[in-house]
């Protein structure tokens, strides 16, 4: 009987562990997501205020319209344009638990314009124009991994279509990621709005870059949520005070995510979602990224699955709520880009 050589038996469990290996950090087995998790960790949230203003001493308690999206005061006339700063080109695999490694999927880099009769403002800016040095300072495997083709900036397209930087007076963060927050100081004259505990464990081998955010010439304005619960989220805040742009605060992606329901002019329902999934599959079918990925770029992978649930409950009661989230090529598309807009009574563009 021949047998097998020591040279190929080490072969053999070389080429098994990498392998398995590969699978567990594409995701499998698959991190389990459960609706109920979102229920579970209701109790957790933070307390609402007594009408005199004092904390209330039981926990808050959604009733069973929580899920209910709130209607705005009055009719909308917000409407939004979403700018394509970038893109990168992966296997589906890299972006989604359970994704195909032969498909491959575009991954945007987006910004999001709101205009609305009391003042436009940016959720996110992409990729800005100093996007390539700001890259360098990444270690070599996070250069590989993170990857982009930069199209054009925020900053370029507003001022092609005759928006001046200096006219935006807000710019918003889902989170202040590299590819969310390199246009941060292309906009000088912009009051910088993120979560005040956003940067409290901020590292590069976590995708955050000190150069796009650090300096004294930021005006930074972090966000105050009010203990007013907005659908199954028990803290908000209404930006222009007529439901048309409310934020939320986000749970799991990094340290103080945020997110933002748009009501548009012609009745329609947005939610942006930042980076809590890269691909509207992740809510529908309530998945994870890759395991992978989420060892580089989330921060709580449990509170994540908790946010993820939350968001598919949403979706399950309300069915014409629209989820964007912010790198997803395959959603944002059929929209359209800046300078189309969207969610305006009638067929326009900025020009």
């Amino acid at each position: 009987m021949k047998t097998i050589s020591k040279r190929k038996i080490i072969t053999l469990f070389l080429f098994g562990a990498i392998t398995g290996f590969i699978v567990y950090f594409l995701g499998y087995p698959n991190e389990k997501i459960l609706s109920k998790a979102i229920k579970n960790s209701r109790a957790e949230e933070k307390l609402t205020e007594t009408k005199d203003g004092s904390n209330q001493s039981d926990k808050w308690k959604p009733n069973k319209d929580s899920n209910l999206i709130p209607k705005p005061k009055g009719n909308s006339h917000l409407f939004f344009s979403i700018l394509k700063t970038g893109e990168a080109k992966t296997l589906e695999a890299f972006v989604i638990e359970g994704g195909s490694v032969l498909k491959l999927v575009t991954v945007n880099h987006s910004a999001f314009y709101i205009q609305h009769p009391k003042g436009n403002f940016l959720f996110d800016t992409g990729l800005g124009t100093q996007i390539k040095d700001q890259f360098a300072v990444f270690p070599f495997y996070l250069k590989v991994l993170m990857e982009y083709k930069l199209i054009e900036t925020a900053k370029t397209q507003l001022e092609s279509n005759g928006n001046e930087p200096e006219s935006i007076r807000d710019v918003f963060f889902s989170h202040l990621h590299w590819d969310h927050a390199s246009g941060l100081k292309d906009f000088p004259n912009a009051n910088i709005h993120s979560g005040k505990d956003e940067l409290n464990h901020a590292k590069i081998e976590l995708g955050y870059i000190p150069s796009q955010y650090d300096g004294k010439e930021v005006k930074w304005k972090h966000l105050q949520f009010t203990d007013k619960p907005y659908a199954s989220y028990a803290q908000s805040l209404d930006w222009f005070g007529d439901g048309t742009a409310v934020f939320v605060p986000m749970k799991g992606h990094s340290e103080s995510s945020v997110g933002l329901f748009l009501h548009t002019e012609n009745g329609e329902v947005f939610f942006l979602t930042g980076d809590i999934v890269w691909r509207k599959e992740g809510f529908v079918e309530l998945k994870h990224k890759p395991r992978g990925a989420r060892w580089i770029v989330d921060y709580d992978v449990k509170e994540l699955g908790t946010e993820i649930a939350r968001v598919h409950e949403l979706l399950n009661v309300n069915p014409n709520l629209k989820v964007i989230p912010a790198h997803d090529h395959d959603t944002q598309s059929p929209f359209g880009f800046f300078p189309k807009v969207i969610g305006a009574k009638h067929l326009m563009t900025m020009n």
